[in-house]
């Protein structure tokens, strides 16, 4: 039985966000000794986090939990917008954040959190141990319900 461990960061919004999530991310996972999630997550966090500056621009805290051989990224802004996951027929320049993480993660979802603002959240597998796209929508955190998601 592993032990839960969890670590978080708050992020200004910018473009400096996504390389410093990036970067939290590596050196948690690596603390950790869970390097095997690092591919996967770095692409999640990097689309979740830009999302987050493009669409919400507030202050973002940037959750990880790893918690019986799974990683959870959790991404909080103070935006009421909640995402929308888009068409490939409508994606334009950009677009592709949500398509990213519907492939990669296990399962993915939304909370909206009292007092304003959301949580986006994923559930990833070490790289070799689940198959991309497998994704249900059961929310890690107790007492939160899931939204949104595809």
């Amino acid at each position: 039985m592993t032990s839960r461990r969890t670590a978080h960061t708050q992020l200004a919004p910018g473009p400096s966000a996504p390389a410093a999530a990036r970067a939290f991310l590596t050196e948690t996972c690596t603390r950790w000794h869970a390097e095997d999630f690092v591919t996967d997550a770095a692409l999640v966090v990097s689309e979740l986090i830009t999302n987050a500056v493009r669409h919400a621009g507030t202050e973002m805290r940037l959750e990880l939990e790893l918690d019986d051989g799974m990683l959870t990224v959790r991404v909080h802004d103070r935006s009421p917008g909640l995402p929308r996951l888009i068409p490939p027929s409508e994606r334009v320049f950009g677009g592709q954040g949500l398509a990213i993480v519907v492939q990669l993660a296990q399962a993915w979802g939304v909370a909206v959190e009292d007092g304003g603002g959301k949580a986006v959240w994923c559930r990833l597998g070490p790289r070799a141990a689940v198959p991309a796209g497998a994704g249900t929508q059961a929310s890690p955190w107790k007492g939160e319900q899931d939204v949104w998601s595809a």
